[in-house]
């Protein structure tokens, strides 16, 4: 999914979020058939937008991983280690 399919899903949501207010203020039950079917439509936006979150996250992962492999193929004369969340390269 592209940047502006992502975009146009956010506002969808935050359409329905605007609507929810509405309807949840004219209403005043938030069980009404009305309220809960617009709620269950952003729920599955959410859902798709946290799928695709995810699915980016997973990417940059990769592709840093890609990347870290790359450096530490391409030097062969230093060690390239991890500890917590800081890399180290040690020269020898």
């Amino acid at each position: 999914m592209t940047h502006l399919e992502t975009t146009q899903l956010i506002r969808r949501l935050q359409l329905l979020q605007r609507r929810l207010c509405e309807m949840a203020n004219d209403l005043g039950n938030l069980t009404d058939p009305e309220i809960v079917a617009v709620s269950e439509e952003a729920d599955r936006l959410i859902i798709q937008l946290q799928r695709l979150r995810k699915e980016e996250a997973e990417y940059r992962k990769t592709v840093h991983r890609s990347n870290v492999t790359v450096l530490a193929g391409s030097q062969p004369t230093e060690e390239v280690s991890e500890q917590g969340r800081t890399f180290l390269v040690k020269h020898s």
